[in-house]
């Protein structure tokens, strides 16, 4: 494959499509700014071959625009004939231990930034986010290295899978995934670890990795704790210049950690988030309370108040956790019902606006459904942790170009956008197929009265409709032929 291979790909399709396509129309312009072919991936244990690594992530950020599942199916696919590679390269590519995904992915995104600073003048008053939570990987087979048994807060249960912990970024108008890890959970079964018998482990896939490369990093991750990983995310997030207001998250990632972390930040950053109704205790006019016991203390001060704006019950109190300050919002739809508190580090928030800024969070829960539904997030089928790590960091790039087109074109809903963009490659599938049937034909005719076949195809070309789509191809085709 030549270096200018993706050159040749984005020439192709933006030949066929018009600027007044513009969903399909912008994906591929956003694809061509992350300059693809300028990235350090590296090559690590797989020498370099006459495959451009570049042009081979583009052929994977396009896989779902073009319908195809995975990298088996893409044999039978005409994007096969533009990138001409086979099937065994993608799978090498994907299982390369070298290959720094995480690089590429800031890589992808600080290129997409660029876009929004051409592109859109700034505007103040919009909250900036960083956004930490978790979501299930489940897998059909305990066969997948690294795989162990999970449990799942939705489903109530355990099944084999990764925990994929993830950091997104809110910069007031879109959502975009920035890092992520996976993790397993060893379990309280100390005769099967990780939901593993002895004869599953021998079973399980594993190849060695060179230490220090990329690939053992991410081996690393896997048993190291939520918090930690989620801390060094919002660490390096902030030392890399992102612009942050606040930090979101739910009741299970808040802890003192993270108000050390943000507290220890040159930059001030707030925390707004969900807190259980546990037995840590919080400091209250010189008093230790429980939440529980905090609550029942507003309620007979008559400190609970009905919110018209978000129909529910609230009381607002300032305690110490942890010598940390903190605001605490008790909340409740009814009289009678269950107690749930969110907090945050800024004392001035009240609750329509602190109840405002934490429905951010949501943002990241959309990801995970529409990533997953789109982009398959977190269906890798390969059985190589590396190539895990490879599919999910090729979805990330997939959604983040994706909520950037969405937001440029005003499209209501990412799905929307992912089905007009795949209706517009599918047309552009039948017409390379149509393109290659004519060739075949004019072949055949040029053969048969023994004329010159370049020739036959200009004067059909002649007096052509200038928005003709077919024409308009197989004018593209000529030229890169020339």
């Amino acid at each position: 494959m030549l270096r200018n291979k993706s050159t040749k790909v984005f020439s192709e399709t933006n030949s066929f499509f018009t600027s007044t396509e513009k969903g399909i129309f912008r994906i591929m312009e956003l694809y061509r700014v992350l300059n693809l072919d300028k990235l350090k991936i590296g090559t690590g244990q797989v020498p370099q071959s006459i495959f451009h690594k570049g042009d081979l992530l583009l052929g994977l950020l396009l896989f779902p625009i073009y319908s195809i599942p995975n990298v088996y199916r893409y044999c039978n696919h005409s994007l096969s004939n533009s990138l001409e590679a086979g099937k065994n390269t993608f799978y090498r590519f994907k299982n390369d231990y070298g290959i720094n995904w995480r690089s590429i992915v800031k890589s992808c995104n600080r290129a997409l930034f660029k876009q929004i600073e051409k592109t859109a003048p700034k505007q103040g008053g919009l909250v900036k986010c960083l956004i930490i939570d978790d979501t299930d990987f489940e897998k059909s087979t305990y066969k997948t290295e690294h795989i162990g048994k999970i449990w799942s807060h939705v489903k109530h249960g355990r099944f084999f899978g990764f925990k994929g912990l993830f950091m997104g970024y809110w910069d007031g108008k879109s959502f975009f995934s920035l890092d992520f890890s996976l993790h397993k959970e060893k379990g309280k079964d100390k005769k099967k670890p990780f939901g593993l018998t002895a004869k599953q482990k021998k079973k399980q896939f594993s190849k060695k990795r060179e230490k220090g490369s990329c690939g053992y990093r991410r081996e690393e991750e896997l048993v190291k704790d939520k918090i930690s990983t989620a801390i060094s995310f919002a660490k390096k997030a902030v030392g890399q210049g992102i612009q942050v207001d606040y930090l979101l998250m739910d009741s299970w990632f808040f802890c003192e950690a993270f108000l050390k972390m943000v507290a220890s930040l040159k930059t001030k950053i707030g925390i707004v988030a969900m807190v259980k109704m546990a037995k840590a205790k919080y400091a209250y006019q010189g008093k230790t309370y429980t939440a529980k016991e905090l609550s029942q203390l507003m309620k007979q001060r008559k400190k609970v108040k009905w919110v018209r704006a978000l129909h529910f019950y609230c009381a607002e109190v300032e305690v110490e956790y942890k010598s940390f300050p903190l605001k605490l919002y008790f909340c409740k739809t009814s009289k009678h019902g269950k107690w749930h508190l969110l907090s945050s580090t800024n004392l001035k928030l009240g609750i329509l606006k602190a109840y405002e800024i934490y429905s951010i969070r949501w943002s990241i829960e959309v990801f995970f459904k529409e990533s997953k539904q789109y982009f398959g997030l977190g269906k890798s089928q390969s059985q190589d942790f590396d190539a895990q790590i490879a599919d999910i960091s090729i979805a990330m790039i997939e959604y983040n170009v994706f909520s950037l087109a969405k937001r440029f074109e005003a499209y209501e809903t990412i799905g929307g956008l992912f089905e007009h963009a795949k209706d517009q490659a599918m047309e552009l599938t039948i017409s390379l197929r149509i393109w290659g049937f004519i060739l075949e034909m004019l072949q055949i005719i040029a053969n048969f009265i023994d004329g010159d076949f370049n020739e036959l195809i200009v004067n059909m070309m002649k007096n052509k409709p200038e928005d003709n789509k077919i024409f308009r191809l197989i004018e593209s085709q000529l030229t890169e032929a020339a």
